[in-house]
């Protein structure tokens, strides 16, 4: 019984940190764009400086340079700001 009035407190402190980083609501995402109607999420944050410009990337490999806003969430709703006045070009 002593043992058993040890081990509970410790696998409650095991699981309550277990449980802390396996919420995805806090992941940090590098930023998420629309292309071809669906939303795709970059590999690295574009956006880094201190300004409250909105982030716009562009594509190295599109043709036509296109501009694509980028957004902090999957849903595209949240602007991402700490962008440039000219886009950043991101090598894909």
């Amino acid at each position: 019984m002593k043992r058993l009035l040890k081990e509970v407190p410790l696998m409650a402190l095991v699981l309550t940190v277990g449980f802390a980083f396996a919420n995805k609501e806090h992941a940090q995402s590098a930023g998420w764009v629309e292309l071809n109607g669906t939303a795709q999420q970059l590999q690295s944050k574009p956006c880094v400086s201190p300004t409250n410009d909105l982030c716009k990337v562009i594509f190295a490999s599109d043709p036509n340079s296109q501009e694509h806003q980028v957004y902090m969430d999957e849903n595209l709703s949240i602007p991402m700001r700490n962008g440039s006045t000219e886009a950043y070009i991101i090598n894909d």
